[in-house]
């Protein structure tokens, strides 16, 4: 196969790739070389919407594939108070009893049918900033999303590339970061929803979720990412709320100005590689009238490890 490689137009990292044969995606072997060179966003362009055997064949060229969120206890979902099986073999047992795939999420208003689901209202709205299921120990490294129905305007996607934001990050900024980590709330998802099974919290302080380093090391490369996961409910360990509140919304402000984002318009087919390590994303409103269905599989994660500063 002869690929063609292209810039992404207006952005900073990122590439567009096509030439690449659905039967023959084993045989690609430098995508995941080519995704950090150019700084974790790759969008892959297919003439024909993949199955999703060929989907799985494209995950593994990036890591061994990793459980969808909400499928799994720990792995987005919340524990159940029911006597829903808890060890991870028993709910895959059960998943693959009700049809379900463990490890591919169907991410949209559209069902198995093509007719479109009620969902709350924001699913429509504007989907904040975050990395996939970052509050977890160790979250996913790779996102894969396969673009299956998409509206002819609404609904795209950004990306905010945090090793831009890291090496521009100013001294004074920098210093007041190195050696702090974030707690990841878990409680909403990215449009704002309360997950199942979850309560709001009282305040950040209470929020249930995992801490990880403000500054990520980026073990293949030796660069910095930062490492800030979604806004809401965020805190710094061992800052007053309010000295927490004020410098979180600093590096917020900071890091998602348009120099270090690209927004990304979707067509039908293709699929879009990103490296939750070094990227956020978050999607733009769409009309109610309009469908929208992704296919989502992700890779195995690593933990966290803090940026060396000495």
């Amino acid at each position: 196969m002869a690929l063609q490689i292209s810039e992404l137009t207006g952005s900073r990292f990122g590439a567009r790739v096509s030439g690449i044969s659905p039967g023959q995606i084993s045989d690609v072997s430098d995508l995941r070389q080519l995704h950090l060179e150019r700084l974790g966003l790759l969008c892959l362009e297919f003439d024909q919407l993949l199955k999703t055997e060929q989907l799985y064949a494209l995950t593994t060229l990036f890591g061994d594939a990793e459980f969808a969120p909400g499928m799994i206890t720990g792995y987005g979902k919340a524990d159940s108070n029911d006597d829903t099986p808890v060890d991870i073999e028993s709910q895959v047992a059960a998943l693959r009893a009700e049809g379900r795939d463990p490890y591919l999420a169907l991410l949209g208003n559209v069902d198995g049918n093509g007719q479109q689901r009620d969902m709350d209202q924001s699913f429509y709205g504007d989907w904040e900033w975050h990395t996939d299921m970052s509050y977890i120990p160790v979250p996913p490294t790779f996102s894969l999303l396969n673009a299956r129905q998409v509206p002819e305007s609404g609904g795209d996607t950004w990306f905010c590339n945090l090793i831009l934001a890291g090496r521009a990050l100013p001294g004074d900024l920098w210093q007041r970061v190195v050696g702090q980590t974030i707690k990841h709330d878990s409680t909403y998802g990215s449009s704002g929803a309360l997950r199942p099974g979850m309560a709001p919290p009282s305040s950040p302080l209470t929020a249930i979720g995992h801490a990880h380093p403000i500054l990520r090391d980026i073990p293949e490369t030796g660069e910095v990412a930062l490492f800030l996961g979604r806004r809401t409910n965020a805190y710094v360990p061992g800052l007053k709320l309010a000295d927490s509140e004020a410098l979180l919304n600093e590096l917020w402000a900071f890091a998602t100005q348009p120099a270090f984002c690209y927004r990304h318009h979707w067509k039908v087919g293709e699929v879009v590689v990103w490296d939750n390590r070094v990227l956020m994303h978050r999607r733009e409103p769409m009309n109610h009238g309009d469908s929208r269905l992704m296919w989502r599989t992700q890779t195995k994660g690593e933990v966290v490890q803090a940026f060396p500063t000495l």
